[in-house]
């Protein structure tokens, strides 16, 4: 049996440095490590060059940018292995990681490991931080933690180009669970994701884009079910949209408050749950916080209404 590992990189050489250094400390070594320069400002091909004596590692580039789902499924392809392990370059797999997923790999199955934001980084500092937390198979299959029989990929042809950011892990997924395959949870798997510290600005505008979800759910409607909580993306979005239903009340009335409630009385519980450690940084802290809570919630309510109307679907 052999695994090939499959990644994309752009613009992240300092966190690139971290995954290799963490493949190339692998118990089971990589057969293969495709890795898609996905048309960096700088070239990736001196850090690369520090690794070939430590790791099977094939370089190519896209000099436009592609996407990362293109960016893999360039990668995927060249690769000859039986198996294929997907990760990120924001990700630092721990040492048994490939020796977990080839203990349990066959032919017909999926694997999708644990993912946790890595302790490296320290904890999140506020709401506008992110990472990923994968601790079931919960049908998503990120691709910053799964591992695919080559085979299965070639039936259902790989990730799908028309998903520009967000959904083409998810809708591979959902495409090789349709052909036959089982998705099996290797909790032993474990990669640590980094914590990427994000600005008010940066957050939102990261934040826009996430209306390309509807995408997804248009093409697998059964996932509002089995992932989501019906036409909603979070629970937050249904409290949201009461919310701003109430706001635009005209004239205000006593329901301009009460629609508000249910957000209100939720956002502090997620601040807490998002930012554990700033439990005590005081009132001023937490309000802060809300407000910027009620910036990301209110721009992905509107940013997936605006997807459920190009993708002719409701999801919020």
């Amino acid at each position: 049996m052999t695994i090939a590992v499959v990644m994309a990189t752009r613009d992240r050489p300092a966190l690139l440095r971290r995954c290799l250094d963490a493949l190339a400390a692998q118990e089971r070594r990589p057969d293969e490590l495709i890795l898609t320069d996905d048309a960096s400002v700088e070239p990736v091909s001196d850090i690369v060059a520090a690794y070939r004596d430590r790791l099977p590692i094939r370089l190519v580039r896209n000099e436009q940018p592609g996407g990362p789902g293109r960016a893999r499924q360039r990668g995927w392809q060249l690769a000859t292995s039986d198996y294929v392990a997907f990760t990120d370059d924001d990700c630092r797999p721990t040492p048994a990681w490939l020796s977990s997923f080839a203990a349990e790999a066959s032919p017909d199955r999926i694997l999708v490991g644990k993912t946790m934001p890595d302790p490296d980084d320290g904890p999140f500092e506020s709401v506008f931080d992110r990472s990923m937390r994968i601790e079931s198979h919960d049908g998503r299959f990120s691709t910053c933690n799964v591992l695919y029989p080559r085979a299965l990929l070639e039936t259902v042809g790989g990730f799908d180009a028309r998903f520009d950011i967000y959904g083409e892990d998810t809708d591979l997924g959902q495409r090789v669970l349709a052909a036959g395959a089982e998705g099996v949870w290797v909790p032993d798997a474990l990669v640590w994701h980094a914590v990427h510290r994000r600005s008010w600005d940066e957050a939102l505008r990261e934040r826009t884009r996430v209306g390309e979800i509807a995408r997804l759910v248009s093409r697998h409607p059964g996932l509002k079910r089995s992932i989501w909580e019906g036409p909603f993306w979070k629970p937050q979005h249904r409290r949201m949209l009461l919310a701003i239903a109430g706001v635009a009340a005209i004239p205000l009335t006593p329901f301009t408050a009460i629609a508000a409630i249910p957000w209100l009385r939720a956002a502090p519980k997620q601040v807490r749950y998002t930012v554990p450690s700033g439990r005590n940084k005081g009132v001023v802290w937490l309000i802060g916080q809300v407000a910027g809570l009620a910036g990301i919630d209110a721009v992905e309510l509107a940013s997936c209404v605006a997807g459920s109307a190009r993708h002719r679907t409701v999801f919020l």
